[in-house]
């Protein structure tokens, strides 16, 4: 059982990143390379226009919101 001195070394956002890295494993972890590359892609698409920006494929094959 955690105390409450364990409780306040993390952080509340840093608590929702593991929370959202759990999330992804789980729907990802069962899935073809090719399955997990559109689920990026997707999950990728949906950040530029959360951002409302435009996805720029760089040199290297990465992707960037501008």
């Amino acid at each position: 059982m955690k105390t409450i001195e364990e409780d306040n070394l993390i952080s509340k956002a840093l608590s929702e990143v593991w929370e959202w890295k759990d999330e992804v494993y789980m729907d990802i972890k069962d899935k073809t390379f090719e399955e997990k590359q559109k689920y990026y892609e997707d999950g990728l698409k949906e950040a530029a226009k959360l951002l409302k920006g435009r996805l720029k494929k760089n040199p290297d094959g990465s992707y960037s919101i501008i």
